[in-house]
């Protein structure tokens, strides 16, 4: 039996990683007559991503729970694909930003996902079939770190919060590296073709990079765009100013209470801009850590970096 042609969209975080998705959704059903089937994220993330790195966190020695076995995982991850209506040789495509890992690993350490190895090799071995193509964005490290903090506020508990101090701290502490958390990727999965692309330029080729995920056969021109009905206002700089006060002076349970209430009182736009940690200093020298990344990217013979001049 031939198998499904597996096309993986792997994020990262904050790279127009929900818009893609949401794209591919409300698209769903003509992507399919065109022979290329999108599975929702949140069926992916719930049945493949999440009891992956739930079993992984067990394996590194984490008290977590829940507690799922190898057992319970091949049940589960093998469930999901057995449950998967593709006919063999057809384009099957996945997606999921949290495949290295969250928010949270990036902010707690300064670090790019940093159990990204383990966690990627054992979301790798869950797949009866081999992956085919790869699709990931990268973002410039203050831009990407900056918005994994915000991304992290919003579902911290209030007994481990790390504060901004810290944050931009071990940032700065660390080199960040897009090149290494792609050579993790090469490495578990061997047989993809591995296609990357900067969100500082995706406006510009968005349609390439769309075009990249559904294959020849879908003319990405007809493609519907998301409606956005019922998209969650982006928390701007300063709703993340006023919960970090709210933290200091009444405490962390008592600010990420009200934190959704600051959210929508202060959403990212013409009044409130993004959130920026960084002195210029800071933001020099990560901008210049990520340009020199990039060109290692660039000159990688086994990676694909798309560029604006072909859009």
């Amino acid at each position: 039996m031939t198998d499904p042609y597996v096309v993986l969209h792997g994020g990262f975080h904050k790279t127009a990683t929900s818009h893609i998705q949401s794209i591919l959704a409300r698209n769903s059903k003509m992507l399919a007559r065109k022979g290329a089937h999108y599975v929702h994220h949140r069926d992916t993330r719930k049945q493949l991503t999440v009891p992956t790195q739930f079993n992984t966190y067990v394996k590194l020695g984490m008290d977590w729970d829940p507690v799922i076995t190898d057992a319970e995982l091949a049940e589960i991850t093998g469930d999901f694909f057995r449950n998967l209506d593709v006919e063999p040789g057809a384009r099957l495509i996945l997606s999921d930003e949290n495949m290295a890992g969250h928010c949270g690993h990036c902010v707690k350490r300064g670090l790019l996902y940093r159990w990204h190895p383990k966690i990627l090799k054992a979301f790798a071995f869950q797949f009866p079939w081999r992956i085919r193509e790869l699709h990931l964005g990268v973002r410039n490290y203050a831009d990407f770190f900056a918005s994994a903090y915000v991304e992290y506020l919003r579902s911290v508990s209030s007994k481990s919060i790390i504060d901004e101090p810290k944050m931009r701290l071990q940032v700065m502490q660390n080199t960040p590296s897009w090149h290494k958390v792609l050579t993790s990727m090469i490495a578990s999965f061997p047989d993809a073709k591995i296609t990357v692309w900067k969100y500082e330029d995706f406006r510009k080729i968005d349609k390439l990079v769309l075009a990249n995920l559904c294959g020849p056969t879908v003319d990405v021109g007809k493609l519907k765009q998301p409606k956005d009905k019922n998209k969650r206002p982006t928390a701007s700089g300063k709703a993340v100013s006023e919960l970090l006060k709210l933290i200091h002076q009444e405490g962390p349970e008592y600010a990420l209470e009200h934190r959704l209430g600051l959210q929508e009182q202060y959403p990212r736009g013409p009044l409130y801009g993004s959130y920026d940690p960084w002195t210029q200093q800071e933001r020099t020298h990560l901008t210049r850590l990520y340009e020199r990344d990039i060109e290692g990217i660039r000159n990688d013979p086994s990676i694909e970096l798309l560029s604006s001049e072909y859009a």
